[in-house]
């Protein structure tokens, strides 16, 4: 018994799987984090990229109304151009709001818990699914 011991203790043959076997769930958790993160900031750019587009687009309306019509239609197309990242079946909150006559905001928020990256990322720890984003611009002049 003990030469069997011995010789087993010496033995090297088998080692890699060995390590393979302690080492791949955690370089496999690794690449799958970094896979969901890079899905949940494109998601999150994507809020943001619509609120600001709503913010430009809103500088070409000669009316409050027309510019509340122009930020809410284009924040609308940025958010609606993402498609399943950041989910289905929801619709962003646009919001307007205006700081007199000399700044115009648009908010735009969106729950992505029923987004791919919610469903299959629940054994990481995510942010809030309720991203929001603003931007301001100012209404003309120098």
């Amino acid at each position: 018994m003990d030469d069997l011991l011995h010789r087993l203790s010496r033995c090297r043959a088998g080692m890699a799987a060995l390590e393979f076997v302690f080492l791949a769930p955690a370089l496999l958790m690794l690449v799958f984090s970094i896979i969901v993160y890079s899905l949940y900031f494109a998601a999150y750019f994507g809020v943001r990229q619509a609120a600001s587009e709503g913010a430009r687009t809103a500088l070409a309306g000669l009316s409050s109304d027309e510019r509340i019509s122009l930020a809410t239609t284009r924040a609308q197309e940025i958010v609606d151009s993402y498609g399943n990242l950041l989910g289905s079946g929801k619709d962003a909150v646009i919001t307007t709001s205006t700081d007199g006559a000399n700044a115009f905001m648009v908010t735009v928020s969106y729950d992505i818990s029923d987004s791919p990256i919610m469903r299959y990322a629940s054994i990481l720890p995510l942010p809030a699914t309720d991203m929001k984003a603003s931007a301001t611009v100012t209404n003309g002049g120098y």
